[in-house]
């Protein structure tokens, strides 16, 4: 029952059972309060406006007597007149006191006693009168026979005054007696009402103690329990009340307590992991960050070395093309003198030698070149994204020295044939005319292809310092990955530091399933953070 009663309505029932005992005491004092009044009005209605007027009355008529004593001795002594005035005046004040007490309301009883009580002082004061009289009249006789008549008429009157204040006596003692069952009534219903409020009192304690007290000290032990970290309590509302309501929140609050610890224990797990992998990331990312530092050096310390090798291409090219004019020159002057033709011949065996070998050398640097620009080409590949116009770069260069070997191994063949025509050329003085002809476009085809070997050299030199500066491009960034391999090794350790806080700070929580999440640290493979690449 007490557990479906709202501590409202609880509370409403108590404050209504203390107004309704509060109303029954005050509606009792004030019933007992009305009849003590009512009591004391009608005592005071007999005792003041009845009673004292009847007894100066009383004393109005003694006091004539008296006087009409004395003025029967003044009679008889022979002086009169003050006495009877006196006795007048008595009486008069007896009447008036009399008509007071005859004016004042009366119960059915008091007014019949009134009644004859008005016959008797009618009678008494009658009986003064006609002494008064014959006391002023001097007639001794007439009141020595009317003397016996006032005590007669003083004690019929006397008799029924004293029945008249027994009745009054009787009145007052009824009076006395209901005023004090009044207050016995009174005392006892004190009693009553103050045992019906300590009994409430009691109740309502031990609805208090019952309903609200006991299931607040609980609310307060799983408050504590769940500051502690103890969220293993079964939280269970066993009223409809708003004591139950407290606990159905209590019980919403540790469910999403549990909840909330656990998806955080959950994310502190996932955080590990995602730590350790990103530090495993960042050891592969740095180690291969090294890698392509040290094979960019490599390249670009072999692109220096081509560089060079271009240059003294493109000079060899240049002295050939030289040569290719000074034999161009000799041959026209051969056409004007055969005498010089054994001379220049032999002048032009030597040069074929010398040409000869500056081929050799050219084929060399071809094929140097060709395989300087098939390592550029396996380095582009092996640097992805970043080095596809290096291997644009390092095509063209290969394209432009197959051609120089090409056009290299045409100079030789046209070389060994002039060295040959040289050679049969000392046996035929007399067909070099003929001959001179020939030779003169073969030399001219060999100034062509000098200036076209020349070219390529020029394009090799550009080319290569279009790789050089992809390749300084590619340092660049490579330096760029390195500190950005800095920032997430020193991420990653950030994070590993906030997971095990968060660890720490979860750890003190006990849920219903009893996991509890230490921090891991991720793992150390001793080696220092990447650092800063500067080419050497």
């Amino acid at each position: 029952m007490l557990q479906k009663l709202k501590v409202r309505t609880g509370m409403m029932l108590v404050l209504a059972c203390f107004v309704i005992t509060l109303a029954l005491a005050c509606g009792l004092s004030w019933m007992n309060a009305e009849s003590s009044v009512r009591e004391i009005e009608d005592l005071n209605n007999v005792a003041v406006h009845q009673v004292d007027p009847l007894y100066e009355a009383n004393a109005a008529l003694l006091r004539a007597r008296l006087a009409l004593g004395a003025g029967l001795a003044d009679l008889q002594a022979g002086a009169g007149g003050r006495t009877t005035e006196a006795a007048a005046g008595q009486l008069q004040l007896a009447r008036e006191r009399f008509t007071r007490y005859m004016a004042v309301p009366k119960s059915e009883r008091g007014q019949e006693l009134a009644q004859i009580l008005q016959g008797r002082f009618n009678a008494y004061a009658a009986a003064l009168d006609e002494l008064d009289a014959a006391l002023k009249q001097g007639a001794l006789a007439r009141y020595q026979q009317a003397a016996p008549r006032v005590p007669q008429a003083d004690a019929a009157f006397a008799s029924d005054m004293q029945a008249f204040l027994a009745r009054v006596q009787e009145r007052s003692d009824g009076v006395l007696a209901r005023s004090q069952h009044t207050y016995a009534t009174a005392r006892l219903s004190a009693v009553v009402l103050l045992s019906a409020a300590l009994l409430l009192a009691l109740l309502c304690w031990a609805f208090v103690r019952r309903a609200v007290l006991l299931p607040l000290q609980d609310a307060g032990r799983h408050f504590d329990r769940i500051a502690a970290g103890d969220l293993t309590q079964r939280v269970e509302a066993r009223s409809n009340n708003e004591i139950g309501m407290l606990f159905s929140a209590l019980r919403r609050m540790q469910d999403g307590l549990n909840r909330t610890v656990t998806t955080v224990r959950q994310g502190v797990e996932e955080i590990n992991v995602g730590a350790a992998e990103i530090a495993a990331g960042n050891a592969n990312l740095s180690t291969r960050t090294e890698e392509q530092a040290a094979a960019l050096e490599e390249t670009a310390s072999t692109m220096e070395e081509l560089a060079a090798t271009v240059k003294q291409n493109a000079e060899n090219a240049a002295q050939a093309n030289q040569l290719a004019g000074v034999s161009m020159e000799v041959a026209q002057r051969g056409g004007h003198t055969v005498s010089q033709v054994v001379a220049t011949m032999q002048g032009i065996s030597d040069s074929s030698r010398r040409i000869a070998e500056i081929v050799s050398v050219i084929d060399g640097i071809a094929f140097q070149t060709n395989i300087l620009a098939l390592n550029a080409a396996v380095e582009a590949a092996r640097a992805g994204e970043q080095g596809k116009g290096f291997a644009v770069v390092a095509g063209e260069v290969r394209s432009l020295a197959q051609r120089a070997a090409q056009a290299a191994k045409e100079i030789k063949t046209l070389i060994e044939s002039s060295v040959e025509t040289v050679a049969a050329g000392s046996s035929q003085v007399a067909a070099a005319g003929q001959t001179m002809d020939e030779i003169v476009t073969s030399v001219q085809r060999v100034a062509d292809i000098m200036g076209e070997i020349s070219a390529a050299s020029s394009q090799q030199a550009g080319g290569i310092d279009q790789v050089s500066l992809a390749v300084s491009q590619m340092d660049e960034v490579t330096q760029q990955n390195a500190a950005l391999v800095e920032q997430a090794s020193a991420a990653a350790s950030a994070m590993e530091e906030q997971a095990r806080r968060l660890a720490e700070a979860t750890s003190v929580f006990k849920t219903q399933s009893g996991q509890v999440i230490e921090a891991t640290p991720l793992p150390v493979d001793g080696r220092a953070p990447a650092s800063r690449l500067s080419r050497s």
